[in-house]
């Protein structure tokens, strides 16, 4: 898998000796309320997203990545993945480790990645699906140069649950 260098970030290939960092970030209570991780989050939910989830999203054309800062490498600072490009549309999902939020790591990511997508992946539009509520997200979202394009005040998401959703969007 490619290793990709941001400003401030690298996304490079999960490892298997990342599962305990996974299982410690999905403890934060955001990363559960806003993101499709189950809740409760076991340990045994992160080897099952090293296992499963990353070989599945790449199924779907996607790519999934673990995010460093690039002051601190070789540390899990969150998940950013391409979940799958359907009809030149993909859809980028992410979450963030409590102490690696706020130092701009996870817009550097964002940016990272979508250049990526659309430089390699046949891709002319990018979505995220944010829950109304998660104004960190948005503003991260903001900051990329996504656009808030629609509410779906009842969207089911990858696991499910119906939430209310703005999907914000990023065009090549």
């Amino acid at each position: 898998m490619t290793t990709l260098l941001g400003l401030l970030t690298r996304l490079r290939a999960w490892r298997d000796d990342d599962a305990e960092a996974i299982f410690r970030a999905c403890q934060d209570a955001d990363v559960q309320r806003f993101t499709t991780v189950p809740s409760p989050y076991r340990r045994e939910d992160a080897d099952w997203f090293l296992a499963h989830h990353v070989h599945d999203v790449e199924g779907e054309g996607g790519a999934s990545f673990c995010l460093e800062g690039l002051e601190a490498p070789g540390r899990v600072a969150g998940s950013m993945a391409l979940l799958h490009v359907r009809d030149g549309v993909g859809e980028i999902g992410y979450w963030t480790a409590a102490e690696a939020r706020g130092r701009g790591w996870t817009a550097d990511g964002l940016a990272t990645l979508a250049a990526w997508t659309f430089a390699e992946r046949e891709c002319r539009r990018l979505e995220l699906v944010i829950e109304r509520a998660n104004e960190a997200s948005t503003g991260v979202a903001r900051r990329v140069g996504f656009r808030a394009d629609r509410e779906e005040p009842a969207r089911v998401l990858r696991d499910g649950s119906v939430r209310d959703v703005v999907v914000h969007v990023l065009e090549a």
